[in-house]
């Protein structure tokens, strides 16, 4: 009997929880403006630097999964310059202590650089791979209004992030 009474007890709070799931829309615009504040990203090694730079971001539907288009230009320590393109995608994570969403996991599905001698190549893929993935973990592609009461009460917890019309569909709730 207890343990029944106390089964509902649990199952209304939960019910009541979810009542306080906030859905927020965050449109690609705003996640197009915070990347591109990040670039132009250079990164320099002893044989080669390389400069990303441009950024296009796209919501791709199908996946849930925020894609980046930029421009690449590698260049090598005897001034040659290669230029091309690289495009990756990743997913949105949430911080709750900082109430900010970050880009997270991003990989590199293309990488086209013009005429980079074939010795380059891998080293090229993994120094882009670093420098993105440490530059766009390490500033927010969104962060919560703390003047929105609604936004700064449900810095807690993701539960979904859907892309639709153009726009991540966020959903948090408090527990």
């Amino acid at each position: 009997m207890i343990r029944s009474l106390l089964a509902m007890i649990i199952f209304s709070c939960s019910q009541f929880a979810m009542a306080y799931s906030y859905t927020m829309e965050i449109p690609e615009q705003a996640i197009q403006n915070k990347i591109s504040a990040m670039m132009p990203m250079e990164r320099k090694l002893l044989v080669f630097s390389i400069i990303i730079s441009d950024p296009k971001v796209t919501l791709i539907k199908d996946t849930n999964k925020i894609g980046v288009f930029t421009n690449i230009a590698v260049l090598s320590r005897d001034n040659s310059r290669h230029t091309g393109r690289v495009s990756f995608t990743g997913t949105l994570v949430y911080n709750a202590s900082q109430g900010a969403f970050f880009y997270h996991n991003p990989v590199i599905e293309k990488l086209e650089i013009d005429k980079l001698p074939e010795q380059y190549a891998a080293d090229v893929k993994l120094i882009t791979q670093l420098a993105v993935t440490n530059a766009l973990a390490s500033y927010p592609v969104y962060r919560l209004q703390t003047d929105d009461l609604r936004q700064k009460y449900i810095k807690s917890v993701l539960e979904s992030v859907v892309v639709d019309d153009g726009k991540l569909l966020v959903t948090l709730k408090p527990f």
